[in-house]
């Protein structure tokens, strides 16, 4: 059989996000939630892969794999420590990280906002405040003319179906900890402002630049007594984020599994119930979906393989997504900007890779355009609330000593990238 053959142009690339790898985020509104009394973090962050000043480094052993691109955020909490003040030498350590980059040969990808707040916005409502977007433009703004002509690509918001989930309905454990519908439809209200805000904002900035959100999708199996559930999540965490990218230059991907959704009768007969009043559906809704959270593959077949997060282990999930995208946003350009295994055992992420591009490039093959794959994780990190336990990375980092260790999975995808080739 011949090998599969990705388009010429292609951008084959790893992630991180600020908070996760540089350590001591001391402004954000994560390291206080961390330190909290009673957090549900199993971690503190602390110096996590110590990137802020090892950036150098890393970048040179991710460019040497053999991979084209590199995705990493700006941490606004730092960049903008003080409501309306700027700091500059933070924003000239982005210059410097992005100069790094490019002089490694890879295509800077930045992300503008990836789950954490300045301690500043979330003390006055974070994403349920009604100026924050306009607040999350004007930052936008200062670190693109900051960047300039250095980027071309733009991740405005990261997962913000997640970050409203996740934090204002308590489904991950993230701030603020809110757990009621009414701080979930308002954080999803100024997620979706916020993209289109920033993405205004990174335009008028840099005309040029490629700009879109990036967006946690699922590829959802309800079985018939669990489609009302699954609708109303995927409108509240999926369709109402890409429809405020309609005017995105590309719509980012990011799928780790499917979710196939088998109820309980009393589950399904409570659903039933509320089905019949919105009010009492949105009464319903959260402790429901924070059930299911606590078991993501609790659908699945008996004996499923599932990964270090409760996944179940999926990786062709992504095509699913990917057509849905096409669906909802035709002819739009898609990349896949993350997709990824946590795992010991790196034969594992190795057949996930592989299983992943395979899928993807079936939906190539249709003639979807999609135009990169962005693996998660570069590094082992910091995975939120569920701590250093989780190993998502392309390249191992030892909690004790820092030191990294490039995996054989990194070569792997590296050779794919050299050769623009699957091996089938």
């Amino acid at each position: 059989m011949a090998d599969l053959v990705f388009p010429p142009g292609f951008l084959w690339g790893a992630a991180t996000a600020a908070h996760q790898v540089e350590g001591e985020n001391t402004n954000s509104d994560w390291w206080e939630w961390e330190s909290r009394p009673g957090t549900p973090c199993a971690d503190r962050s602390g110096v996590a892969c110590d990137h802020y000043r090892r950036y150098r480094e890393d970048i040179a052993l991710l460019a040497g794999t053999g991979l084209t691109t590199y995705r990493y955020s700006v941490e606004w909490a730092r960049v903008e420590p003080v409501d309306g003040s700027f700091a500059q030498v933070e924003l000239d350590h982005y210059r410097r990280v992005t100069d790094a980059v490019l002089e490694a040969g890879l295509t800077p990808m930045v992300t503008l906002h990836h789950f954490t707040l300045p301690l500043w916005v979330a003390e006055r409502g974070g994403w349920m405040a009604p100026d924050t977007p306009a607040r999350f433009a004007r930052y936008c703004d200062a670190v693109v003319r900051a960047l300039g002509d250095r980027v071309d690509w733009y991740c405005t918001i990261n997962e913000p179906g997640v970050v409203a989930l996740g934090g204002y309905l308590g489904v991950f454990g993230f701030p603020p900890g809110t757990t009621d519908a009414g701080s979930w439809e308002k954080a999803i209200a100024g997620l979706a402002e916020g993209q289109r805000r920033s993405l205004a904002a990174v335009k008028t900035a840099r005309p040029e630049a490629r700009a879109g959100a990036t967006h946690s999708m699922q590829a959802w199996e309800p079985d018939a007594g669990s489609r009302a559930l699954v609708d109303h999540l995927r409108r509240q965490s999926e369709d109402v984020f890409l429809e405020a990218a309609a005017g995105d230059d590309f719509v980012g991907v990011q799928t780790y599994t499917r979710v196939q959704v088998r109820l309980g009768r009393p589950t399904r007969a409570l659903l039933g119930f509320a089905l019949r009043s919105p009010r009492l559906m949105r009464a319903a809704m959260p402790p429901i979906l924070r059930r299911q959270a606590k078991d993501p593959a609790s659908g699945a077949p008996k004996g499923a393989r599932v990964t270090q997060m409760g996944y179940e282990f999926a990786p062709e999930a992504v095509a699913a997504t990917i057509r849905r995208v096409a669906e909802v946003l035709p002819g739009r350009d898609i990349v896949v900007t993350e997709h990824g295994i946590a795992t010991d055992d790196d034969a594992e992420r190795i057949e996930f890779i592989d299983r992943g591009l395979s899928a993807i490039h079936g939906t190539i093959r249709d003639g979807l355009p999609v135009r990169g794959y962005v693996h998660w994780s570069a590094f082992d990190n910091f995975e939120w609330a569920r701590g250093y336990g989780m190993r998502f990375g392309l390249v191992g980092v030892d909690r004790t000593t820092l030191e990294r260790t490039v995996r054989p999975s990194a070569r792997h995808l590296g050779a794919i990238a050299r050769s623009g080739r699957l091996p089938v």
